[in-house]
């Protein structure tokens, strides 16, 4: 994370936060940054310095104007006027990790090789609390390669319960008895 993500997603969180508008502005961005990572073109235009600077301010104003609160719109022409608008995606996954934090959340990334049923992703996400001491905010994938098992990132950690890994522990120890 930049110094820049952290002073500049620091500052939309503080005044989220003051105004009460956290929640809303986190799911926004959410949805900004699904739109953004599904059209990486679109950043590269609001960056790009040959397309003046007016204009792009006037194509965030088009595209989110009527759409998002106030605050995000002048949060994302801020970051256009200051050239640093390559930079929003990081700003609002610093916004959404202090969202999280201060509501004593962890986002836990489960991959399995099938979708789990709600049985299973409750009793992961009860596992999960308990380890980490927090309330669990579970996102889910599907690899199928795993084979089997279930693989999780939380804070920081990786906990790999999964066939392919087991698999793999097995090959390790076996090539060094070798």
């Amino acid at each position: 994370m930049t110094g820049l993500a952290r002073e500049y997603g620091e500052g939309l969180y503080e005044l989220a936060r003051d105004e009460d508008l956290g929640l809303l502005i986190f799911e926004q961005l959410d949805d900004i940054c699904a739109i953004l990572k599904a059209q990486p073109r679109f950043i590269r235009l609001l960056c790009s310095r040959a397309v003046e600077r007016g204009v792009r301010l006037k194509i965030i104003d088009d595209t989110f104007g009527n759409h998002v609160h106030p605050y995000v719109t002048n949060f994302m022409k801020l970051l256009v006027e200051k050239e640093h608008f390559d930079a929003f995606l990081l700003c609002a996954e610093w916004f959404h990790q202090r969202f999280n934090d201060d509501r004593g959340i962890v986002e836990a990334f489960v991959t399995s090789a099938v979708a789990l049923n709600e049985d299973e992703l409750s009793a992961l996400r009860v596992r999960l609390a308990h380890i980490s001491g927090r309330q669990v905010k579970l996102i889910t994938a599907v690899d199928p390669s795993l084979i089997g098992g279930v693989r999780v990132e939380m804070d920081g950690r990786r906990y790999d319960n999964t066939i392919q890994d087991r698999l793999g522990r097995l090959k390790r120890s076996l090539t060094q008895a070798l």
